[in-house]
């Protein structure tokens, strides 16, 4: 039994190693992408609403959960947690106007107010009317404004590590920016690539280098949008941040449930935004997950689902 099962082992060390000296980086990087999206029950589509294109990936059964991803990352950044989700939920993970594969147009705004009004074009062209709502980082700040506009339609709004906390402490990311450096989040050359990984996680996720290279250069072909971006939906002033609609402004009246999750070691959004939100919302249930970055669902994707489902499942 031993002999096969090291048998198996090493057949499949050869045929990836076989795959990757025959394969471009970008056919094996579709192909894990498309394998981890089936092993979490996830399937592609694409849409056209109003005049954007917009690709998604939904699988499950239950009351809707639509995800929105944070900056400079798109819908797979949910694949790895929709595998706990998708017994219970209808998952609708979207690529955010400007990012993936659905419209990316330079012409276009990216502001918090913009970016509202094309996800309710979408979830309307879904006829998606009431349902669950979660945002990572920049999602999050979407998310939040999106749910203090039209309260009736959420359900649950889940919060993580969000973008937008106007009250919150300065973070590491922000604090270098304000003394001059390039924001973490816009890398440039595949180093500041692979440092932006370190700089995401506590415990950063094996990626092998030619991947890491292959996402390096995609980041680096899109810095001009992205910066573009970046700008817009922090409204940078003299390379601070000010926000158009601080979550803990718009949401200082929103009754509905909602769950807070923050890593402790998050660098890029400073964790006392969650101190500051439960402020405004007594209502809310605030989770700080132990050494764990700014993607929870990515570094620890069942136990970042396991609080959702608690929390959405409770009288």
């Amino acid at each position: 039994m031993i002999k096969r099962v090291c048998f198996i082992l090493v057949s499949t060390v050869l045929l990836f190693s076989f795959l990757y000296v025959i394969t471009p980086i970008s056919t094996l990087f579709q192909f894990t992408v498309n394998v981890e999206r089936s092993l979490s029950g996830l399937k592609l589509y694409n849409l056209e609403a109003g005049d954007l294109n917009i690709e998604y990936l939904r699988g499950g059964k239950g009351p809707p959960l639509v995800l929105l991803h944070g900056f400079g990352a798109d819908k797979d950044n949910w694949a790895r947690v929709s595998g706990y989700l998708t017994e219970h939920f209808d998952v609708i993970a979207i690529d955010l106007p400007g990012f993936g594969n659905s419209t990316d147009t330079i012409d276009l705004d990216y502001d918090v107010f913009s970016q509202v009004s094309r996800l309710k074009t979408i979830l309307d062209t879904l006829n998606i009317k009431v349902f669950n709502l979660a945002g990572s980082s920049m999602g999050g700040y979407i998310a939040g404004n999106f749910s203090a506009q039209y309260p009736e339609r959420v359900i649950n709004l889940w919060l993580i590590s969000p973008l937008g906390v106007g009250g919150s402490d300065e973070s590491e990311m922000f604090s270098a920016v304000r003394n001059g450096q390039n924001p973490m989040i816009l890398p440039r050359t595949e180093l500041e690539f692979s440092q932006l990984l370190d700089f995401l996680f506590v415990e950063r996720p094996f990626i092998p280098a030619p991947i890491v290279k292959y996402l390096a250069a995609k980041a680096e072909q899109r810095i001009n949008l992205n910066t573009k971006i970046y700008e817009q939906i922090h409204n940078i002033k003299n390379r601070e941040a000010q926000f158009d609609s601080p979550l803990d402004t718009v949401l200082k009246y929103y009754k509905g449930p909602v769950l807070i999750t923050w890593g402790d070691n998050d660098r890029v959004l400073h964790l006392s935004g969650a101190k500051v939100l439960k402020h405004i919302l007594p209502q809310a249930q605030v989770t700080i997950m132990d050494r764990v970055g700014h993607l929870p669902m990515l570094e620890r994707p069942e136990e970042t689902a396991g609080y959702f489902l608690t929390f959405a499942s409770a009288p």
